[in-house]
């Protein structure tokens, strides 16, 4: 197992099965695992995010964890720090990957690191699907930025986050390569129990993975999206913090539901076969090369998996 100075951090990437993850087999501790700061671990945004580069204090940040970090050594459990935020947030256009790792680095040299990646077009659906079920207006047309982008203009969406190689390299440089683990979200799909078996090998666990459903925060069905697209006009924007959401969102999240579930399954069918084409079109062979490069730094052959490569 790892020693005890360590720490094992996931950083991503939103749309990955983070709350699974976060859920069912960080805040396990008969795998081996201690989340002291919650499943998810809003401290970790708080300190490494948000705190501006003339706030931001190593130190200060070392003692702010450092209770957790002593809780878990008593139990014997490896700590965890989970946010897939950590690697950026493309539903909400925020790039910070880089930058975050450094800091990361900084405060924890000797940490474990992990991610989880999924194929880009799939990646891009199920993200627009959280933009909408978000309070999003956005056409698919405009969260990637088809088309001619206007100089000093971007997306939500940035189909050069998706390169996967160029954060997984990043981290292979500032901590070395055993202490990176990268694994594909289909690996999880199609052998839950391996990948499990996986992390905690990472971490030197011999721990029995564990079982469940992966399948959380579900996004609407191909109809359902332009519907709760136009309500989302209406609705004041979602908020989640203290109070929770707002009451029309509330209202627009029922009715959804309720659009989501009585339509016909065919029309749902035609709506989502015309995103899945929009999205192929646009993407087309942009994400070959990193593919490749993302392969071999990982040593998993993601063609097998559905990749472009």
């Amino acid at each position: 197992m790892m020693n005890k100075l360590s720490i094992f951090i996931h950083i991503g990437y939103p749309k990955t099965a983070s709350t699974w993850l976060q859920q069912i087999v960080f805040n396990n501790e008969s795998l081996g695992f201690y989340a002291p700061w919650g499943g998810q671990s809003p401290e970790a945004i708080e300190q490494f995010v948000i705190t501006d580069g003339f706030h931001f204090s190593v130190e200060s940040v070392r003692q702010i964890f450092e209770p957790g970090l002593q809780e878990a050594r008593k139990k014997g459990l490896i700590p965890v720090m989970s946010h897939e935020s950590l690697a950026g947030n493309q539903i909400k256009g925020s790039y910070w990957g880089k930058e975050i790792a450094d800091r990361i680095h900084a405060v924890f040299p000797n940490a474990h690191i992990f991610l989880v990646i999924r194929e880009q077009k799939s990646m891009i659906l199920s993200s627009y699907r959280e933009h909408i079920k978000k309070g999003g207006t956005k056409t698919i047309y405009q969260f990637i930025g088809a088309g001619a982008k206007k100089s000093g203009f971007a997306p939500l969406c940035r189909l050069a986050y998706l390169e996967y190689d160029l954060l997984i390299n990043y981290y292979y440089n500032l901590f070395g390569e055993s202490n990176v683990l990268t694994l594909p979200f289909e690996l999880l799909k199609q052998e839950q129990q391996a990948f499990v078996k996986k992390i905690c090998e990472f971490v030197g666990s011999n721990a029995v993975p564990v079982y469940g459903s992966v399948a959380k925060n579900i996004g609407f069905q191909g109809a359902t999206l332009d519907f709760r697209r136009q309500l989302n006009r209406f609705c004041e924007p979602a908020y989640f913090g203290s109070g929770g959401p707002p009451l029309t969102w509330r209202l627009a999240q029922k009715l959804s539901k309720i659009f989501d579930r009585f339509v016909p399954s065919d029309i749902h069918d035609r709506a989502e076969k015309h995103y899945q084409q929009f999205v192929a079109d646009t993407v087309g062979s942009y994400f070959h090369q990193s593919n490749q490069r993302t392969s071999r730094l990982i040593g998993i052959n993601l063609s097998e998996l559905g990749y472009d490569c």
